[in-house]
């Protein structure tokens, strides 16, 4: 009996002492604080209260006399309101309690058998059992049963011991060496191989017949970007981003922005601060984000894509990757909000402005200079089924000598539809619906439709762009974690003019059809292949087809 008491309390508060070696050191990593404690005060006064000697209690301070009495009336198991006769020590607890009483519980009739213990409160119940067992086998006999359970439990004890100290000594060195408590590091590699081919090998153009040979070479291109992401709360981010790249547009090989890139752009492989906002919740219901670079609504607004939304994993093409009409501001600052009414109901508005940071001049400014400003309505009538309704008005300045900011369709239409009225400044109104249906586990269909009436600010004249897309996706095609995807639409294209316009709409009708099968090697690496074809583009029907084969391998970490 006295041996298999030994054996039962040895073992119980052996592997107590294992967990709180491990748990009191990440606490520390954590700078978090154990509330409880366990008193070692060996008798109960009327005075101050003290805790019963081995029990644990919930602050360091003195209990009343009702909780004290409470504790010393705890003689059996059942009165500890959290365990069950299933747990795994439920037999070791009764005999500790019932049969030595050596442990009682929390003044709540509790025992918190999941809850980290430290080393102090271990010691301490350690310390009241062994006084139990002074008192009550205080024989030569029971003294030679306790150096032979030590001698059995030797080599476990060395064993255990060597475990905890390595344990100890690889938290020590990830406190020392961790990057930050409260920021996260988080990285994307692209690597992209692709060619420009047109059945005429001439590059496009928006009137009349190509002449010019496009001399189309195989390229390959990176980009990498390094993401930071900070909390402070928990539920808020703050991002910092930095991105180096060197993936240059198809536009000037091909003559068209139609022919460009979900991921491109060129900084000669500089890294520069692509992205930084701060995001944080308002409420149960509401989010805002402050943008202070490189702002873009796809960010921060659903965008019903959900499968070729990502530039370094969705489209392999620019306008595959969602509607044209969150492209109204490419870069700028602002702020954007979403709140959420139900399940089904939630609205997104939003400001960005394209130069905030310049004061003088003919352009510029938070206010005043080019901006955009979004409302949208997104609804969920099922689970399967999102739809959302989104306006955009937007302000676009230029001049003789700068038209960087001029454009109707986020570089995803033809040049005509792009800048309609040259570099004269313009403004806009756009509505588009999108709609995201959930067809079947293997099955995804997507969709929008965008008009945008144009106008120009400092003379007569109007126009009248539309785009629209349909987009299939199949996730786990042929092997779990694939993704197969066929995006066909219409880029944008100019389809009526007036108030005294000498062009008229573009002269045809460009269509975009792209193909790709997305293959998860890993967690970490996916290898895209697929191809995209234009015909007829630039709305031109003189044009030849033209066909761009792309291999993106993306690695995250």
């Amino acid at each position: 009996m006295k041996r298999h008491f030994f054996r039962l309390a040895g073992s119980a508060l052996l592997s107590l002492l294992v967990f709180s070696s491990v748990s009191a050191r990440a606490s520390e990593i954590k700078d978090s604080q154990n509330t409880d404690a366990v008193s070692t005060t060996s008798t109960t006064d009327a005075n101050n209260a003290a805790p019963v000697p081995g029990t644990f209690s919930s602050s360091m301070g003195p209990m009343n006399d009702a909780a004290a009495q409470s504790l010393s009336q705890v003689t059996s198991v059942s009165q500890l309101s959290d365990v069950q006769p299933t747990d795994w020590a439920f037999q070791a607890l009764q005999s500790l309690v019932e049969r030595y009483g050596c442990i009682a519980g929390y003044p709540n009739g509790t025992f918190r058998g999941n809850r980290a213990a430290t080393r102090y409160e271990l010691a301490a119940a350690l310390n009241a059992c062994l006084d139990q067992i002074s008192d009550k086998f205080a024989t030569k006999e029971d003294l030679a049963t306790v150096k032979a359970l030590q001698e059995e439990f030797k080599a476990e004890l060395a064993t255990l011991k060597g475990r905890v100290d390595g344990l100890e000594a690889r938290t020590s060195t990830l406190e020392a060496q961790q990057f930050s408590t409260t920021t996260k590091l988080t990285g994307e590699v692209v690597f992209q191989a692709s060619q420009f081919f047109s059945t005429d090998d001439r590059r496009a153009v928006g009137t009349g017949t190509p002449t010019v040979f496009n001399n189309s070479r195989a390229t390959f291109s990176d980009r990498v970007r390094l993401n930071f992401d900070t909390s402070f709360t928990g539920k808020d981010r703050l991002r910092v981003r930095l991105q180096s790249r060197n993936i240059q547009s198809l536009a000037t090989v091909s003559g068209t922005n139609q022919a460009r890139l979900g991921v491109d752009g060129d900084d000669n492989n500089t890294f520069t601060l692509d992205d930084l906002y701060y995001r944080f919740p308002i409420g149960k219901k509401a989010q805002v984000a402050i943008i202070a670079n490189s702002g873009e609504y796809n960010d921060f607004v659903n965008n019903f894509n959900p499968y070729l939304e990502s530039s370094g994993s969705g489209a392999l093409s620019r306008f595959g990757r969602f509607n044209p009409i969150y492209r109204f501001s490419d870069g700028g600052a602002g702020v954007i909000a979403n709140y959420k009414f139900n399940d089904k109901i939630a609205v997104s508005a939003g400001y960005l402005a394209d130069r905030p940071n310049t004061s003088t001049g003919p352009s510029g400014g938070f206010f005043g200079g080019s901006y955009s400003a979004l409302a949208q309505l997104e609804l969920q009538p099922t689970k399967r089924l999102s739809i959302g309704i989104t306006y955009v008005h937007a302000f676009q300045e230029g001049s003789a000598t700068d038209n960087g900011l001029l454009n109707l369709t986020g570089s995803t239409g033809s040049a005509y539809a792009r800048r309609p009225f040259g570099n004269n400044p313009m403004n806009s109104d756009s509505i588009g619906a999108e709609v995201n249906f959930k067809v079947a586990p293997w099955m995804n269909v997507s969709g929008w439709a965008t008009y945008t009436k144009a106008n120009r600010e400092n003379g007569p004249g109007s126009a009248e762009v539309l785009n629209w897309a349909t987009v299939f996706a199949f996730p786990d095609l042929i092997v779990p974690g694939n993704l197969g995807a066929i995006v066909f639409g219409q880029p944008p294209r100019v389809i009526g003019v007036g108030d005294g316009l000498t062009r008229t709409a573009d002269f045809g009708t460009t269509y975009h059809i792209e193909a790709l099968y997305r293959i998860k090697v890993n967690g970490n690496i996916t290898i895209t292949p697929g191809v995209i074809v234009l015909i007829n583009p630039e709305n031109n029907s003189a044009n030849g087809t033209e066909f761009i084969p792309v291999i993106r391998t993306t690695f995250k970490f």
